[in-house]
């Protein structure tokens, strides 16, 4: 309350000239006259000023006092703060993402339709989405699942882990197996260990050879699907399975190639070439197409002016490609067809069969083995006519899709 207080003084002290809020017009709000009173909002039960966004009287205790509009008026209004809700006939706000008033198991989710013109946040209780197997936990406040006991969502030192309220949560007690010096960290992972060393089950940083992690190159363990021991552009990845264990190497990432120099680059961009040259499928370096201004479409061999409809489907046009990172990749000559400011359709399905356990279902990207867009009891499966919502195994019963 108080940092909110603080932006709102300094934003509207300094620029009170230029750009004072609508309930700052004492027309509009009775209490614009007081000193401050451009702060404070009139309360008509007991005609009273109170400063906004304070939480409790004379609103309920979980509520704040917001400017509303009434026909031309400015006028107070309880509402929850932002990330909390209530739910319907209630005047109680909860966190959200949270357990909160639901039952164990069950999290408190937003209602996106009940912003309605008294601008109430309510949510309601529902059950976590079902993710492939028990290995993974679904994260609601972003609607993804993650490999338990890793970071996974949470911020660095926590593990993803069920919690007492039946939920995933972010946590870490000296009890646990992931704990060293005040955080958790993942097994197999980097951790608070050296370069080439690993954070291993018996809580020690370590290397064995006989680990998927091994670099024989580096002499070192390194974190799987990342940089690792590589050089620029690579990700160091399982490239070998075998009964006599698996095995990681340096590969270059996707939708890059290797040049001469040993390094991978991002296709289309500069890479190591000269002034003029991109780098091209093969790791080679090849004059740059495009004259100034214009974006290389690789299927067509031909550039295209940005924003034009030609080259890409019904209702998409060309637009640069936003995967690239202009200061460290350098700038790409790519040019991908687009829908507003998001991926095209065609473009997402094929990004959508290149990821492991993802499918295509009624044209939208979907996790295989996960209830998804399925009803209760049913996950997204594969068979040999295609991906459909079938019933999980070991149920007697399932609704209908």
């Amino acid at each position: 309350m108080a940092v909110c207080l603080w932006l709102a003084i300094l934003f509207y002290g300094s620029h009170a000239a230029v750009l004072p809020p609508p309930w700052a017009d004492v027309r509009r709000n009775p209490c614009a006259a007081h000193p401050q009173g451009w702060l404070m909002l009139y309360w008509p039960s007991d005609g009273k000023c109170y400063t906004i966004y304070k939480k409790g009287h004379p609103c309920p205790d979980t509520q704040e006092l917001s400017p509303g509009r009434l026909g031309g008026r400015t006028v107070a209004e309880c509402k929850c703060p932002p990330g909390t809700a209530q739910l319907p006939h209630t005047h109680t706000c909860h966190k959200l993402f949270e357990r909160g008033p639901c039952k164990h198991g069950e999290y408190f989710a937003p209602v996106e339709e009940s912003f309605n013109m008294r601008g109430e946040r309510q949510g309601m209780c529902v059950r976590p989405q079902q993710c492939a197997d028990e290995t993974l936990l679904y994260w609601p406040p972003d609607g993804r699942c993650y490999y338990r006991l890793t970071q996974g969502p949470c911020y660095p030192g926590l593990i993803l882990d069920v919690g007492s309220n039946g939920l995933a949560n972010c946590s870490c007690s000296r009890s646990s197996p992931h704990y060293y010096q005040g955080s958790c960290y993942a097994h197999y992972t980097r951790g608070p260990c050296e370069l080439g060393q690993l954070f291993l089950p018996d809580g020690r940083c370590g290397c064995e050879e006989h680990l998927p992690h091994y670099s024989r190159d580096a002499q070192g363990c390194f974190e799987l699907d990342t940089l690792g021991p590589c050089s620029k552009g690579h990700v160091f990845s399982i490239s070998e399975v075998s009964v006599n264990g698996s095995r990681a190497e340096c590969h270059c990432k996707r939708f890059h190639a290797r040049a001469a120099d040993g390094a991978c680059y991002r296709l289309y961009t500069r890479g190591p070439c000269d002034q003029d040259e991109m780098i091209n499928r093969g790791g080679r370096c090849t004059k740059v197409p495009c004259a100034r201004g214009r974006l290389y479409v690789p299927s067509r061999r031909r550039c295209y002016r940005p924003g034009s409809a030609e080259p890409c489907g019904v209702g998409e046009h060309l637009a640069f490609d936003f995967e690239a990172r202009p200061a460290l990749d350098g700038l790409s000559h790519n040019g991908v067809c687009v829908c507003g400011n998001r991926q095209c359709a065609s473009e997402q399905v094929q990004s959508c069969l290149t990821r492991k356990g993802a499918a295509i279902y009624k044209g939208t990207c979907h996790v295989l083995y996960t209830q998804g867009p399925c009803s209760e009891g049913r996950w997204l499966a594969m068979d040999g006519t295609g991906v459909s919502c079938q019933c999980r195994p070991g149920l007697t019963y399932c609704k209908d899709s």
